[in-house]
């Protein structure tokens, strides 16, 4: 568990559904080259990006990037 802490890593679950319909609709979007709609903000642009999810106009997600 440390290694988890102390990396900054985690563990998350999906309430979707099985591994198998995970998998299918993986299967899904690769074969229909689906993609997230995401901005995606700088570091140094954290105060925008919060700027734009308080006032609601985020669309879908904010992604924030090291490069």
């Amino acid at each position: 568990m440390f290694p988890l802490i102390s990396n900054q890593c985690s563990i998350s679950g999906s309430p979707v559904g099985s591994p198998a319909s995970l998998e299918t609709m993986l299967n899904f979007v690769e074969q229909h080259n689906i993609e997230p709609i995401v901005e995606i903000f700088r570091f140094d642009q954290i105060n925008e990006a919060l700027e734009r999810l308080a006032s609601g106009k985020a669309k879908y997600r904010i992604v924030l990037s090291n490069q």
